[in-house]
């Protein structure tokens, strides 16, 4: 009988212990969080966050948020300006935040928060809720707490286990929702599962039976370094995923998927006669296949796009009239569609052409690389086609707007899609355009006055995905946010100092022509005056790229988005008065897969400076990193070598 007891003792300890983990009350300040004052394995760090804690309700739709800072030097006093990103479709309440003093005295925070835009990307922004807590000093903690709640669907619940802070201790725990679900795929018991990525070793979620929890303690920061993939492919992290029976496997799940996708797509699309006859009357009497395949791309891309007009404005922007397009033929007749819908019209009037068309669902690698593991649907959300013409397989992205024929926007390449079939599909990768397809050209016409200032003007052009970007980014942007945004790129491109006003911008609504943007610029001292010698740099530009290249050592790979070109072509006035002194020779430099090319030469009254750089290659490890660094190092003193003008 006595065992009994104990065993009915110890569980109701363990319930309670199990709830006292779980509190959204004020955690009470322990003598080691007074005592604290340096991290472990990371002295000098600015702060350390003593306690972290996500507690998620699915079934009631809620998540509870729980942090507590120390700050430990004057630079961690940032830690006082808290920005609170809001997810779309979530709210924020119940909100609390407060400072503790050394002496364990606590001011609470009596203000009202204000909202923020955060932009996290071109053409992506979130709202956030910002404040202030007071009158934090070294030796403060500072802790805030609040609720996210959500009403509209039920997403992936997500653990970020790592932080940009070091911290004492983490809990988590999660209420796994049981009811039915909106889905194609659930007909059995809801079930949930997870993937791990970067975790510390034996850190493994717990199921409870109604929920899961995980305990930590001593989690290193994260430290991100400039131009590395994605952030989320490296850190710590939890990520669940509901589903039914055939969460068993992942096999099983992406060939059901693809079957539940492949069917919907037939039967969108179709076999329409109209359209065979509407695809015949755009093609007309050409008889080129690729110029047939870009008028037929086209016109699909003439249709009014919703998929951008509703998510990227925040506003509803379908016409008046609107109905749900059933078929290919209705996004054509009605001019408005999906961005899956317009590329699906695309591979319809493709196929009525003749040519071998297919719909693939496509990963994006924006914010984390594609995990076969994570049974999400989300994972591959956007179609893009694939062309089979003249033997060679052409992948077009039709959906997304302004992208221009031949090429798919970045976030879709150098990633795994699914290629639907009747068998349930197969992953290809979509490869990563050229360089040459995404080109900014920087001329600059300029005049040099002999006290080394000058004036004048600056064209760039912007080609392919850098192109789109803007143009994506623009759509939720006015005149005035769209010249700050220009003016703002060509600044950091500029020494410091430069005045640059935007005179014209055109393109913006095009996908095959680039976009073109004029500058007036002027600068008081971009001479150096040396006697009776003017002293200018070779190249007026500046490579952003350096930011990746401080540090001696690196531990993450060097990435770019997308491969890319960058000409440079400088026209520089010589003051009168003045002659060439001295200038060095032109260069050509290359790596495995970057290079540059400068030219300099003097003809009449004018110096004429160009630089081409080449990156054509979009992933670096690191064992390249020396070999890399070095390349830009050279092209850092190649734009910076010294043109000597001589007064005679």
């Amino acid at each position: 009988m006595r065992w009994a007891q104990h065993l009915i003792c110890f569980c109701v300890l363990a319930v309670c212990a199990a709830c006292a983990q779980r509190s959204e009350e004020w955690l009470p300040v322990t003598a080691r969080d007074l005592q604290m004052k340096d991290v472990p394995g990371d002295p000098g760090a600015p702060a350390v966050q003593l306690y972290y804690a996500d507690f998620r309700d699915d079934v009631h739709g809620s998540e509870f948020i729980y942090k507590r800072i120390k700050v430990l030097t004057e630079k961690g006093k940032e830690h006082a300006n808290v920005e609170i990103e809001i997810p779309p479709h979530d709210s924020i309440g119940d909100l609390q935040a407060r400072t503790i003093h050394p002496d364990k005295s606590i001011v609470e925070f009596r203000g009202k928060p204000f909202e923020k835009t955060v932009v996290k990307y071109r053409g992506e922004k979130l709202t956030a809720k910002a404040f202030t807590l007071p009158d934090v000093t070294t030796g403060s903690i500072v802790e805030y707490k609040y609720r996210l709640t959500w009403n509209r669907y039920l997403s992936d619940p997500v653990w970020t286990v790592q932080h940009d802070l070091y911290t004492v201790k983490e809990s988590f725990w999660l209420r796994r929702y049981t009811g039915p679900m909106q889905t194609r795929h659930i007909s059995d018991e809801t079930r949930l599962s997870y993937v791990s990525s970067n975790m510390p070793s034996g850190a493994l979620p717990r199921d409870t039976g109604p929920g899961v929890e995980l305990q930590l303690e001593d989690v290193p920061a994260f430290k991100p370094e400039k131009y590395m993939p994605p952030e989320a492919s490296f850190k710590a992290q939890v990520q669940f995923f509901y589903g039914g029976h055939e969460i068993e496997s992942p096999d099983v799940f992406w060939r059901d998927v693809g079957l539940d996708w492949y069917g919907k797509a037939e039967h969108f699309i179709g076999n329409h006669q109209e359209l065979k006859m509407a695809a015949a009357q755009i093609i007309g009497g050409e008889t080129d296949p690729e110029k047939q395949l870009r008028k037929l791309y086209a016109r699909a891309q003439q249709t009014r796009n919703l998929s951008y007009q509703g998510e990227r404005s925040g506003t509803d922007e379908r016409p008046a009239d609107f109905k749900p397009n059933e078929s290919v033929m209705d996004v054509l007749t009605r001019g408005y569609g999906s961005q899956n819908e317009i590329a699906e019209l695309f591979a319809a009037m493709a196929s009525a052409a003749g040519f071998p068309a297919e719909v693939l669902r496509a990963s994006s690698r924006r914010d984390k690389v594609f995990d076969p593991k994570l049974l999400s649907e989300k994972q591959l959300g956007t179609e893009i086609i694939r062309v089979r013409m003249n033997g060679a397989d052409l992948f077009l992205d039709p959906g997304t707007r302004f992208c221009p024929f031949g090429l798919v926007a970045w976030t879709s390449t150098s990633a795994p899609a699914l290629q639907l079939d009747k068998n349930g599909g197969s992953f290809v990768v979509v490869p990563t355009a050229t360089a040459d397809k995404t080109v900014i050209r920087r001329a600059a016409d300029v005049a040099m006055n002999g006290d080394g200032s000058l004036k004048g003007e600056i064209t760039i052009e912007f080609k392919g995905n850098d192109a789109l970007e803007r143009r994506l980014d623009a759509l939720d942007s006015d005149e005035a946010g769209r010249r700050q945004n220009l003016e703002g790129d060509l600044q950091s491109w500029l020494p410091t100092g430069f005045r640059v006003q935007l005179k014209d911008a055109r393109g913006w609504d095009a996908s095959e022509e680039p976009l073109v943007a004029r500058f007036s610029v002027e600068l008081a001292d971009f001479a150096t005056v040396a006697g009776q010698r003017l002293v200018i740099p070779a190249n007026l530009f500046r490579s952003g790229e350096m930011e990746a290249f401080a540090s001696a050592e690196r531990k993450y790979p060097v990435y770019f988005p997308y491969t890319y070109e960058v000409i440079d072509k400088v026209n520089v006035h010589v003051p009168a008065g003045f002659r060439l002194g001295t200038m060095p020779d032109g260069q050509d430099v290359r790596l495995a897969a970057t290079r540059f090319i400068t030219t300099r030469s003097l003809q009449e009254d004018q110096l004429l400076l160009t630089r081409a750089l080449i990156v054509n290659s979009i992933y670096f490890q690191p064992e390249q990193y020396e070999g890399l660094r070095v390349f830009f190092g050279k092209l850092k003193a190649a734009d910076e070598e010294p043109v000597a003008l001589a007064a005679h």
